[in-house]
């Protein structure tokens, strides 16, 4: 999992550089391309004077840049002023000049001075402030780039361990399930192995009691892997009338119940409907009956209640007796999560149960939560009602 981070954090941290280097450069060469235009105007606006007015007076010219124009004799020396900048003084003036004469490349992040010559007449303009915008706007880039990596790097880094936590999580969860299932069928082979190997040396019916009990009990394990498998898979939905099927899931536990000196109290509101799968949803409502009775006090009832609240129904098993441990409500619905293993395993219990109630609500988009108080607990799965319109199909009530 590091490795596979650590390839998607390069990934996706080289392509968000890529673009936020080509963003930067795209502004760059705007701003470049927006030097270039400007100096380009003032030249051509002051050859377009000269060229209409002609060369018979100085002229003070209006630029949004300094510029010259001036006149050479072939020696290169002045021979006259035709126009210059208020702001250009003599100095500038001999300066421009010299500069025009032995110019360093056209790149106006470094260069003082343009010029373009026209016969014996040469145009200067003065850059240093188009090579001072230009000089910021590439500090100013060069500072936000490395900001910009920094924060991209912590970001995709941040981004990656988000994208992968549930990945990660899935396969831990996934390699717990592995050892636990093996462990499961682990303890049953050895018992098997160790009777079948007593009956070669001392043939007697304990050894073959041994054998069934432990095969019955794996084949109550790997039916309950298959059950959980099952459930995670997500069945074609249809209107579902869940008062009438929680009522035919409840009613043959009546006997069971009584058998463990318990009682079945039913509270369901009629004509309430979901979108589901009627033997998941059956199976659901077994599931929390049966682990309700096996944590209820003898004597007292398991209540199963069945009530539209709000914009959602409810459906509710509560019993009075064993609560669950503090902090453990989440982990109850882990796969072989069992709260006293030894107590569990003799009652043929693994602790798939609740997990496939997880399943089997996800699947229905419901959420299921359990809690304890004042000596009962409940286990609360909460449904979404059908609309008017998925109400118009023909309900289905579990009877297969």
């Amino acid at each position: 999992m590091r490795e596979l981070r650590t390839r998607m954090q390069t990934l996706v941290f080289g392509l968000a550089a890529l673009f936020a280097a080509l963003i930067l450069a795209l502004a760059n060469g705007f701003a470049y391309w927006q030097a270039v235009q400007t100096v380009q105007e003032n030249l051509d606006s002051t050859s377009r004077l000269f060229n209409e007015r002609g060369y018979d007076r100085e002229l003070d010219i209006l630029s949004s840049l300094p510029v010259c124009t001036v006149l050479l004799n072939h020696a290169g020396e002045i021979t006259g002023v035709l126009a210059r900048d208020p702001d250009m003084d003599e100095e500038d003036l001999i300066e421009a000049v010299e500069y025009s004469m032995h110019p360093e490349p056209d790149f106006l992040y470094t260069s003082r001075y343009v010029s373009r010559r026209q016969g014996s007449m040469i145009t200067i303009v003065d850059t240093a402030e188009v090579a001072e915008h230009l000089q910021e706007i590439l500090w100013g880039s060069l500072l936000l780039g490395a900001v910009l990596l920094v924060l991209l790097w912590f970001g995709t880094r941040w981004l990656i361990l988000v994208m992968t936590r549930p990945i990660e999580e899935n396969l831990e969860m996934q390699k717990r399930f592995v050892a636990d299932a093996s462990h499961e069928l682990k303890t049953p082979l050895s018992v098997i192995m160790a009777s079948a190997e007593a009956m070669e040396q001392d043939p007697q019916p304990r050894w073959l009691q041994a054998i069934i009990t432990e095969s019955e009990q794996m084949n109550h394990l790997i039916t309950s892997l298959l059950d959980l498998s099952r459930s995670d898979g997500l069945k074609d939905k249809q209107p579902v009338n869940l008062s009438e099927t929680v009522e035919q899931a409840a009613l043959p536990f009546e006997s069971l119940l009584y058998d463990r000196h318990l009682s079945l109290a039913l509270d369901l509101e009629p004509g309430l409907t979901v979108a589901g799968a009627p033997e998941d949803l059956m199976r659901l409502t077994g599931i929390l009956i049966d682990n309700a009775s096996r944590h209820a006090d003898p004597g007292t009832a398991v209540s199963v209640s069945l009530k539209r609240e709000k914009d959602r129904i409810l459906l509710r098993v509560t019993d009075t007796g064993e609560a669950i441990p503090a902090g453990e409500e989440e982990r109850i619905f882990d796969r072989f999560y069992r709260a006293d293993a030894s107590r569990t395993r003799a009652e043929g219990r693994y602790g798939l149960g609740l997990a496939i109630a997880k399943n089997i609500t996800t699947g229905h988009h419901a959420d299921i939560r359990a809690w304890s108080h004042g000596g009962q607990t409940t286990f609360q799965v909460r449904f979404e009602p059908l609309s008017e319109k998925q109400k118009s199909r023909p309900s289905q009530t579990g009877t297969g």
